[in-house]
């Protein structure tokens, strides 16, 4: 059995996209590219507010983040499933504004005093490690 620092880790190796997979009160899921970091023990994305992915952390509360598969990865991946929610006060933007690894101002010159863009945060529940898609092995990690 992984730890969450194990899962942390892992999922650094690659890089800071991933696809965030969301799904709204009509169940259609939402699958979308974005810059991720851990902060602390959350997964945080700096996401517009009127995205779809806001709306549907909005209805449904959960989320799941896959880390890429490819090449220079050996082919493997990190799945985290978690609670989300959304940091949208001005206090919450400023707490994390500068937590991201790299300079928000590019997407959001207003600061976080603006309300155009809020943080996805996401508390991990469970997670996976895929070595080449499975093959050579998986490392698992639940909450308990």
């Amino acid at each position: 059995m992984a730890s969450l620092e194990d899962i942390k880790t892992d999922s650094r190796r690659y890089g800071p996209f991933a696809f965030i997979a969301t799904t709204g009160g009509d169940g259609e899921p939402h699958l979308a590219p974005v810059a991720v970091n851990w902060i602390g023990d959350q997964i945080a994305a700096f996401v517009l507010s009127s995205s779809r992915k806001v709306r549907n952390v909005r209805q449904n509360p959960r989320a799941t983040v896959h880390f890429s598969v490819g090449e220079s990865t050996k082919w493997d991946s990190c799945i985290v499933w978690g609670d989300a929610r959304i940091a949208d006060t001005t206090a919450e933007r400023v707490e994390l504004w500068d937590k991201m690894g790299y300079d928000l101002k590019a997407f959001e010159p207003g600061g976080p005093e603006s309300d155009n863009h809020v943080f996805l945060l996401i508390d991990p529940v469970r997670a996976t490690i895929l070595r080449t898609y499975g093959m050579a092995g998986r490392d698992a990690w639940r909450r308990s």
